[in-house]
This record gives C-alpha cells, structure tokens and sequence, in this order.
C-alpha cells in the first residue's frame, strides 16, 4: 500500500494530532514515524505537527509545541497597540476583531524551534529523515496570484529538486499564516529561483483539510488508487449547536427589524452584533472548511462509491464538538467549553480543556467524527460512512495488513 499521512490545520487544536500520534507510535522519534509513510501532505497546524517529525523530536518532546506556555505564545506572539496598522489599532480596542498575532515573529520562532530543517531545503529533507522515496507537500495560498500553492521536497516531472525550492520551516511559516483574525501580514518567502511569494494559511485555497489534494498527488505520481491508503488526522470538527443557532437566527431578526433607525443609537446594538457575527462566520469558514466535504469527495474519489463498511485504507481521526440527544451528560459542559475555543489558545487552562476532548474521545464519550454523516431537524449525527469512535479508529489504524509499515 502507498500510505498517506494528511493532518489537518486548527491552530493550538493540532495538540489532538500529536496526542494521537503519541498513542499510535509510542516511543516513537519524527523519523521513525515519517518511515512509515509514502506521502505526507499537511496544512497550517497540521503542517507545525510535520515540522516537529522531520526535526526528529520523539513525539512525547514534540507534545511542547502546545504544551509549552513560553512555545505556544512565541508561535501566538501578540502585537502591541504601536504594532499594529490602521483599521486593526483601533478596532482591537472595542472588541475582538482584526488580526492580533505578529507574522513575523512567528517566523523567528520557527527558525528557532527547529535549527535542524532550517539549514536544509526541503528536497533535500527525505535523505535526512532516512526515507529517500518521501514525498512531502505543505499547503499554503499565494496572496499575490490568489491561488493556492503546494510547496513540496520533489518535481514529479524532472525528479529533481523543485525551482520554488524553499525551507519546510519557510513553508511551514507560510502554511500556519491565518489571515482577518489572526496574523497581520503575509508571510514574504523567497526561493532561491523565483520570485518571492507572499502567503497566507493553505486554507484559503481549500485546503484545511488537504487530503484529497494528497490522494491527488499520489495518482500524479502514478500510484494506482486501489493501492492507496489514507489517515486523515483532524484537529476536531465543531458543528453549531441549538444554541448557537437559536442565538444567530435572533441577533439576524433583530438586526433586519432595526435596520432602519439608523439614528437612534441604542437600536444599532443588534445590527452591530449581526455584523460581527456574519463577518467573523464566513472568516473561520474559510479557515475551518464544512467539516465533511473533503474526506467525502476523497472517499468517493478513492472507492467511486460509499462503501458498505469502513475501509482501513481510508482512516479519519477527529473528535465532533456537538451535543444531541445521545451525548452523555458528564461532557455537555466539556463540549460547551469546547464551542467556546477559537483556534489560537494560548493559556493554559485553554490546553487543559483540549486535553479533557481527548480523554473523552479517547474514551468514547466524544464521537469521532464520520467521513460522510447526515444532520437531522432535532440536530442529531447520523453515521452515513466511517468510524464513529476512536477506539475503532485506533484498532484499525493498528492493522498490519492493509496499512502495514512498507520500511
């Protein structure tokens, strides 16, 4: 099998990510885990999580990147009131909109936190990882073409090193670059034969969560797609609750009875709060991406059809933020909080509250999330295709048969 390892991006919520890996490998170094597969595809967090493996940190070190308050916080480094450029200086003041983080001290951070693959191009990466025939590819969006760009360690057509060679800390810096609430500028990279790029976060391009374009790389390099097998690691999937959208649909209604006393100030109150929540919506939409469409079409691609039963040659592991009827009490409140979370935590108590998801998804009180699932009108999930528990995922995941290490 050509085996395909594809995390998503989601900001401090990759710590998912590296706490999955951490119970599939123990012990495990990067290395290691990256001789376990063929292609590895990654976006924004997803992308920091693959930085980390190909330093070569044993996966319990690599836990630190969110973790570690002082790490978290030089990744998540906030701009100051001078720091920050008009509207953005201002409008933070009267609440949480416009971009807080500084771009380019996340780049310094990246150089500093991983020395190793910063002194290498990222052709050059499979040879120090111990495994010459890895294809690595991180997602990002070229702001200057409005398209998304993959920045990868090969040319499939030459089988030589790509002319927008860069560095994976570079690619990486440009992958975790989230724009509007996030980061305030774009981040400029230049390779050594093309003009310089400006990037934002992958996920512009539609490519949160990249696996589909993975799959598509591998069949570019000729890997028939019966033989091609896939984890997808997600970073948790949030679906609106009833509550949630009981409060949007009114802060709508409001907004449109209101809409014309423009000149009576206290009646703005809800025209303001629509607008806020109408731009801050379609902004992490963009980011987030439906939780479903790309595993589907990528199931679809790979199998033509919705299987009657889960395949282990398509593996996806994300824990569902959402309350129905079927969710044990002991983690409504846990999964309250978790609705609460936007992706950039940086306090502690913030990555406690990650840590708790795990535990329950770990333990089967939080679902996994399914590659194709049906919504009802009472807001219940129904399992259409995949794994509804990490237990199961992880047993499957386990399997030496279809997904066994080719090394």
């Amino acid at each position: 099998m050509y085996k395909i390892l594809s995390p998503d991006g989601g900001g401090s919520w990759s710590l998912l990510q590296l706490l999955s890996l951490n119970e599939r490998y123990p012990g495990f170094s990067g290395h290691q885990v990256l001789r376990e597969y063929d292609l590895v595809i990654a976006n924004s967090g997803g992308s920091i999580v693959l930085a980390a493996l190909a330093e070569d940190w044993l996966l319990s070190k690599a836990l630190s990147l969110f973790e570690d308050e002082t790490i978290r916080k030089s990744i998540f480094s906030k701009n100051k009131f001078m720091d920050r450029f008009f509207p953005a200086d201002y409008t933070r003041l009267f609440g949480n909109f416009g971009p807080k983080y500084s771009t380019e001290k996340k780049g310094v951070a990246f150089q500093r936190l991983f020395p190793e693959i910063d002194k290498r191009q990222m052709f050059e990466l499979p040879e120090f990882i111990g495994n010459d025939d890895l294809k690595i590819v991180v997602c990002t969006y070229d702001a200057l073409n409005n398209r998304a760009k993959f920045f990868k360690s090969y040319d499939a057509k030459t089988g030589e090193a790509p002319v927008d060679s860069i560095k994976l800390t570079e690619a990486i810096h440009g992958s975790s670059n989230a724009p509007i609430q996030y980061f305030d500028f774009p981040a400029r990279i230049e390779p050594k034969q093309e003009e310089p790029f400006e990037l934002w976060d992958g996920a512009l391009g539609g490519f949160n969560n990249p696996v589909m374009a993975g799959i598509i790389e591998a069949i570019k390099l000729g890997i028939p797609k019966n033989e091609i097998s896939v984890v997808s690691l997600g970073t948790g999937n949030k679906l609106m609750s009833t509550e949630d959208k009981g409060q949007f649909f009114h802060v709508k209604e409001r907004a449109k009875e209101e809409r014309r006393k423009k000149l009576r100030l206290f009646k703005l109150k809800y025209q303001l709060k629509y607008f806020v929540k109408s731009v801050l919506n379609q902004a992490k939409t963009i980011l987030y991406e439906p939780p479903d469409w790309a595993n589907y079409i990528a199931m679809m691609f790979l199998f033509e059809a919705i299987p009657e039963e889960p395949s282990t040659r398509f593996i996806r592991l994300s824990p569902m933020v959402h309350i129905d009827e079927s969710t044990p009490a002991e983690v409504v409140d846990l999964l309250k909080a978790l609705y609460k979370l936007d992706m950039d935590l940086t306090e502690d108590e913030e990555i406690e509250i990650i840590k708790k998801c795990f535990e329950a998804w770990k333990n089967g009180a939080i679902k996994n999330q399914p590659i194709a699932f049906k919504i009802d009108n009472e807001n219940n999930l129904h399992c259409v295709c995949g794994y509804k528990s990490y237990q199961e995922v992880m047993e499957k995941w386990k399997q030496p048969d279809e997904l066994a290490s080719h090394v």
